[in-house]
């Protein structure tokens, strides 16, 4: 009596389902994007006032020598002076203006500094700006609405 060492139903390759490949797939991707580590997002940190009640006025006064007046105009240029002496007004370089505020803080512990930025002004110079006065140390700087300032957006 003879065995037949052959299987019966076809020799082929046993076939691997393939209905859930894609599951797998989307698990597999959510895994890789859940414990991978996204960049944060960097931002300037500004601490904003309270809102002033409607009908309030929100204008605080400062006396003309602990306001510092930094501006940036639409071709890029920082211009510097203090409100008590506007004819002073001097360009600088924006890694300039770093040396220039510590000086100015270490002379006036009260010095606000006031920037105004030109609506056409290129925002990476606004940026190097913000950050030369946060380097600086400089806790106290408002920001001008661009309605409240000229074309030029110097001081």
């Amino acid at each position: 009596m003879a065995i037949s060492l052959r299987k019966k139903g076809g020799g082929g390759a046993p076939s691997i389902p393939t209905a859930s490949t894609g599951d797998v797939a989307f698990l597999i991707m959510i895994f890789f994007m859940s414990t991978s580590m996204f960049a944060k997002e960097k931002g300037l940190k500004i601490v904003l006032p309270e809102p002033t009640p409607p009908g309030q006025e929100s204008q605080v006064k400062l006396p003309p020598q602990n306001l510092l007046n930094v501006g940036v105009n639409s071709q890029g240029q920082v211009q510097v002076s203090l409100a008590s002496e506007p004819q002073k007004a001097e360009y600088i370089d924006v890694p300039q203006l770093r040396e220039l505020v510590v000086d100015r803080l270490a002379a006036n512990k009260d010095l606000v500094i006031s920037l105004r930025v030109s609506r056409g002004a290129p925002y990476r110079v606004m940026i190097d700006v913000f950050d030369q006065l946060k380097l600086a140390k400089a806790s106290r700087i408002s920001l001008l609405h661009v309605a409240d300032m000229g074309e030029e957006g110097g001081p």
